[in-house]
């Protein structure tokens, strides 16, 4: 029969330890939580080889006495709860007294801290769970923490850690959404003696969103508020353009907490119902200020998870408050769809040029990215288009025999008959085309034909080794988080391939020099975060010719004109001659159907012509 006993403290402590710190950012969070709490104004994270090495957290707090100093290192010594009431009702960050004792136990550890009141501060050495050395030090008004050589005495847990840019894009990431619950407080992370991240106390939550979110957000912001009975909800939401493929971007706050909750994340779904493609995500600052006594935040030692009392009349708050935001913005429609105001003065391109669909055609003046139905923009727009018309031109038929001759030559055999005594009845809804031949109607998805014609050209040429870049007169500046740009680093050589020219500058800053000579330079940004995202998402799961595919198709897919663009009879006899020459005319890269037609029986029986 086994014997019952209790387990040596330095062991619970270590157990406990699991559960409160995982990886050096678990220590970061809890050590910058305390000086949150310590009302400090000023934090100064550091980290060496991803906190592997040295955590040090230093803050301008209250600062602890002697005995207070010597309590905090012990289990479930706290100053934040007294009853069993204050459980339920807990307005500080942390409160379980476990994370001073846990952390001591598995690294080097050193606390210095002195209060106001006092001309000498405390200095408190541990190794492993044990105190080695109290003393009195000279030290400034404030807390410092030093973690030094963490799971040194479990390496079974040490050996789970990760890279050092994967643990540092974790803190880094961590330290952002705390800068971002409470601005006035100044934050500084120095990243192996370099200051990396610094937030200004004079920032205001707009600003220091945008840091965060990116300089993209800085017009795409809707201000949210919300105030009934015991709830509060404010922040920002971006525009619905403005999406990313995972939810990295979504800052959740409950009482100035940073929580993550499944149920808030269908809300903010819920909010933008409609106005999100699936597998997108927006982005957003989002705080809920409620009563205390309302959500319990003692549900995992991470205190990371929530749960409220009255999580549905939450929710319902939230999806409402964001889809008021998101309606109120639609009344300023030309801001709301980011659609540029079209100029008179229209630069007339040589007509081969205007004809490759490539980089920058005509509708340059047109907006091929965003829906925009002021009236002022439609007259503009036909004004456009009317100068197309008066453009010289070559004959559609000349075109369609000289494109017919030339795909006869070269072996084209995938004939759908769209080029072949076809005629283009108009488009539909802006979005689609409309054909007439002998077999029928066919109406053609216009985004989805360009986004196959681009793909298939993009995957010719990478498969050819026949690159074509074209420069950027200004380069583009990449500002990644520290996991996306050591990811980037990796594929550099795989984003040379299809025409991507990226360099490094610094830190986690790239330059974008040139980009695939097909793609319009307008969208690099986008579509390089996009594949960054989705190669990280799916890289293990997929092999790298997968995810190289799913880049392609990225490409192809922001490089073709979108729906509701208005075309004109040229571009579309354009668009059906090059779709006539694809290996698979009939569905675009993500398995769409790029057509649908009918031919004269069916359409009849569709009028009870015929039985």
């Amino acid at each position: 029969m086994t014997t019952v006993r209790i387990l040596p403290e330095i062991l619970s402590n270590q157990i406990a330890a699991g559960e409160v710190v995982q990886r050096p950012v678990s220590v970061v969070k809890e050590l910058v939580e305390n000086s949150i709490d310590a009302l400090a104004t000023s934090i100064t994270i550091e980290v060496v080889k991803g906190g592997k090495s040295l955590i040090r957290v230093s803050d301008n707090g209250v600062g602890l006495c002697r005995d207070e100093a010597l309590l905090s290192i012990e289990r479930y010594a706290t100053s934040k709860i007294f009853e069993k009431e204050d459980l339920f009702s807990i307005s500080t960050m942390g409160f379980r007294g476990e994370a001073l004792p846990s952390i001591a136990s598995v690294s080097k550890f050193t606390l210095i801290t002195r209060t106001k009141e006092s001309d000498i501060g405390t200095k408190i050495e541990i190794i492993g769970g044990k105190i080695r050395n109290v003393s009195d030090t000279g030290a400034p008004v404030g807390t410092m923490v030093e973690v030094k050589q963490l799971f040194f005495n479990t390496p079974a847990r040490k050996k789970f850690l990760k890279s050092d840019n994967t643990e540092i894009s974790h803190i880094a990431d961590a330290i952002s959404g705390m800068a971002l619950g409470h601005s006035h407080i100044q934050f500084r992370l120095f990243l192996n003696n370099k200051l990396q991240k610094s937030f200004s106390s004079s920032q205001d939550l707009f600003q220091r969103s945008v840091s965060i979110l990116g300089k993209d957000t800085a017009d795409k912001l809707y201000t949210l508020e919300f105030s009934e009975a015991s709830i509060h909800i404010y922040g920002y939401c971006t525009n619905p353009l403005v999406t990313r493929s995972t939810s990295s971007k979504i800052f959740l706050f409950v009482n100035k907490r940073l929580v993550y909750d499944r149920g808030l994340i269908s809300a903010i779904f819920r909010g933008y119902k409609g106005r999100v493609m699936k597998g997108r995500f927006p982005l957003g600052v989002f705080f809920i200020d409620i009563a205390f006594d309302q959500v319990d935040v003692n549900v995992h030692p991470s205190k990371k998870e929530i749960k409220f009392f009255n999580s549905q009349d939450v929710y319902q708050a939230v999806s409402g408050t964001i889809n008021s935001a998101l309606t109120h913005a639609q009344e300023n429609i030309s801001a709301y769809s980011s659609a540029p105001i079209i100029s008179d003065a229209v630069i007339k391109e040589p007509i081969e040029k205007f004809l490759s669909f490539g980089k920058t055609r005509c509708s340059a003046q047109i907006n091929t990215d965003r829906i925009n139905t002021d009236q002022t923009n439609i007259d503009q727009t036909n004004k456009v288009e009317q100068s197309v018309m008066d453009w010289p031109s070559i004959p559609a038929k000349d075109i369609k025999d000289e494109v017919q001759a030339q795909a006869a030559n070269e072996g084209y055999t995938h004939a759908i008959g769209l080029t072949s005594d076809v005629k283009i009845v108009g488009q539909v809804m802006g979005t689609y085309i409309l054909a007439e031949s002998k077999e029928g109607l066919f109406l053609i998805d216009q985004h989805a034909a360009h986004e196959r014609i681009i793909y298939e050209q993009l995957k010719t040429r990478y498969d050819s080794l026949q690159v074509q870049s074209q420069n950027l007169v200004v380069p583009e500046t990449l500002e990644l988080n520290f996991k996306e740009a050591d990811f980037l680093l990796s594929i550099l050589d795989d984003l040379k391939a299809f025409g991507f020219i990226i360099e490094p500058f610094g830190e986690t800053t790239y330059i974008v020099k040139s980009v695939p000579s097909i793609m319009d330079a307008k969208e690099t940004t986008p579509v390089i975060i996009e594949i960054i995202e989705t190669a990280m998402i799916k890289k293990n799961r997929f092999s790298k010719e997968d995810w190289l595919e799913r880049c392609l198709i990225l490409m192809a897919c922001h490089g073709a004109i979108r729906a509701n663009l208005i075309l004109s009879q040229i571009e579309i006899e354009k668009l059906l001659i090059d779709l006539e020459q694809c290996e698979n005319p009939r569905h675009c890269p993500h398995g769409r159907p790029i057509m649908i037609n009918w031919n004269k029986h069916q359409i009849e029986k569709l009028f009870k012509r015929v039985v």
